[in-house]
């Protein structure tokens, strides 16, 4: 009778124990969540209620531009910023520009009149 084998019953392996526990622990978490979520509820409400307002009563309001007396035939800023030809193309302007008074902006070099030629 020697052969009988008897369980140790203190060397068992907890590795289901430890998994149950973090589920336990992960449901407490999300518990507290909804439940924290449920008391701001009306205060998250009001917040995107109140930006959503405030954004459909704003209107766009595009930058003013003036225009600088000394030139005609296209709309150039005085200065500043100081501008020169390139500016000139990358702001679309292609057409002839009149120089009518002083050249604050530099842009008839040559003195004829016409800026950027």
């Amino acid at each position: 009778m020697s052969n009988i084998r008897i369980p140790r019953l203190c060397g068992r392996r907890e590795d289901g124990q430890t998994t149950a526990e973090y589920a336990i622990i992960l449901a407490a978490l999300a518990i507290a969540a909804i439940v924290a979520l449920l008391f701001m509820r009306d205060t998250v409400r009001g917040t995107f209620r109140g930006a959503a307002q405030s954004a459909e009563t704003q209107t766009f309001q595009p930058p003013s531009v003036t225009c600088d007396a000394n030139y005609s035939g296209a709309c150039i800023p005085p200065p500043p910023p100081d501008l020169d030809c390139d500016d000139l193309a990358g702001m679309g302007i292609t057409g002839t520009v009149n120089v009518t008074g002083s050249d604050p902006q530099g842009l008839d070099g040559d003195g004829d009149g016409i800026a950027c030629n």
